[in-house]
């Protein structure tokens, strides 16, 4: 089996350096986005270490627009994925919390089962109005605000354009590679769909979920590989600091985010000795 990991980054080519480092696995080929908003210059050494690729077409990526799906997309673009079993799409903010042969180990053993939380947005997940409201997030322009709110007053609610439920969580997951295939087959031959997500907020959150939900797929999703503690009731996840090592060290997940090496560095040194990665 091999795992190619799709990596979305926009600073700290040292952080990144280290996540690298830590998930060196003979199995293990990585591909990372950087940005188009960031200067790629400080990233372009990395291309040094063994089995590391640069995507090529970069978009760039605002926080809850559909920048970061289009970042995915050309990812799965430009890998090729019948080298490949999986792919594992991480931030540049995780970081593995059990050694590269565990992760091998744990997903060879799990092959065919998709990695991709599935909470239903009326229910386990209620954030319905991202979906059901019109959202301009992809566009800058002066007043669109006040044309957003407009737009949600006097148009109806908007309805997917399939019988589908949405679902979802998280924009990160470890699917195989025929999931993928499949998920690009789909919008190539919905456009209607490319279209209705790029009104939502933060619809990177639920797209993938929601193809593989209502398909072939539904029956091998498992949830996330991935820890994050959301237990400070925002939008964002709390950065993961030296206070939180024990709880990361008992998770059974197998990455944790987010963290930063500006905020906490400490916890990043921690965590490689747990897994046994040399500085």
């Amino acid at each position: 089996m091999r795992i190619a990991h799709l990596i979305l980054a926009h600073k700290n080519p040292i952080q990144l350096q280290m996540l690298l480092n830590a998930l060196q696995h003979d199995a293990f080929h990585f591909y990372i986005h950087i940005d188009q908003k960031a200067n790629a210059e400080p990233f372009k050494h990395l291309i040094n270490n063994k089995n590391v690729f640069l995507i090529k077409k970069r978009a760039k990526i605002y926080w809850a627009g559909y920048g970061t799906i289009q970042a995915t997309i050309n990812g799965f673009e430009e890998i090729p994925l019948d080298d490949y079993d999986y792919v594992n799409v991480i931030s540049a903010q995780d970081f593995p919390i059990k050694p590269a042969d565990e992760i091998y180990n744990y997903i060879s053993q799990r092959n065919g089962t998709e990695f991709i939380t599935c909470l239903s947005i009326e229910t386990e997940w209620p954030i319905a109005p991202r979906v059901t409201k019109y959202h301009l997030i992809n566009w800058r322009f002066p007043g669109k605000y006040k044309l957003e709110s407009l737009l949600n007053v006097i148009l109806p609610k908007r309805k997917f354009p399939l019988d589908y439920k949405i679902v979802g969580r998280a924009n990160w997951f470890t699917l195989t590679t025929k999931a993928i295939k499949y998920s690009l087959d789909f919008l190539g031959r919905n456009p209607a769909v490319i279209q209705y997500f790029k009104y939502c907020w933060g619809a990177d959150e639920f797209i993938f979920s929601t193809i593989l939900y209502n398909s072939i797929f539904k029956n091998n999703i498992a949830d996330y590989l991935i820890y994050v503690d959301w237990s400070g009731g925002r939008a964002h996840p709390k950065i993961l600091t030296v206070d939180d090592y024990e709880a990361i060290k008992s998770s059974s997940k197998l990455f944790a985010r987010k963290f930063d090496m500006d905020t906490d560095s400490l916890i990043l040194k921690m965590l490689q000795d747990l897994i046994g990665v040399k500085s």
